[in-house]
């Protein structure tokens, strides 16, 4: 069987629509005919090579992002700042109100440097909530101290 070269021109005149649908059906129409005819573009267009290959993407520089690959994996027991800070913040808001120093540190540290790992799970961590709600409830003591008197 031999291959329909006005139905292929019409899925080929088809993909010129302004609706995207339409034109990637044609296309993806047009190769299906191909295939079933076992003939390639190259066989259709009558070229005697096939069609050169695009040259291999530059390496990027430093200074370029290169968007296909995907983010580096985080660590377990790493989070980002930011992360950290929007977690923090979905907390009910009675205790952060109680460890406000601690609250007030992520704060400002998701600021400074939203993208930085911290370690969820370290020491350094530990030690700087422990502080900070020990310095929000001495202070909400001293404050009710203080207003009682």
């Amino acid at each position: 069987m031999d291959l329909d070269k006005d139905r292929l021109a019409k899925l080929l005149s088809m993909t010129g629509s302004d609706h995207d649908a339409e034109a990637l059906a044609a296309i993806r129409k047009a190769n299906d005919l191909l295939r079933a005819h076992r003939k390639s573009w190259p066989d259709v267009l009558g070229l005697s090579k096939p069609p050169i290959e695009p040259p291999p993407a530059q390496p990027s520089t430093s200074w370029q992002v290169d968007r296909r690959q995907p983010p580096p994996q985080q660590r377990p027991g790493y989070q980002r700042l930011r992360d950290y800070r929007d977690d923090l913040r979905q907390q009910p808001f009675l205790p952060r109100l109680l460890g406000f120093p601690f609250w007030l540190f992520v704060e400002l540290l998701a600021l400074i440097l939203p993208r930085k790992q911290l370690n969820t799970r370290g020491r350094f961590i530990a030690i700087v909530f422990a502080l900070g709600m020990l310095l929000g409830i001495g202070a909400w003591i001293w404050l009710g101290y203080y207003l009682l008197l």
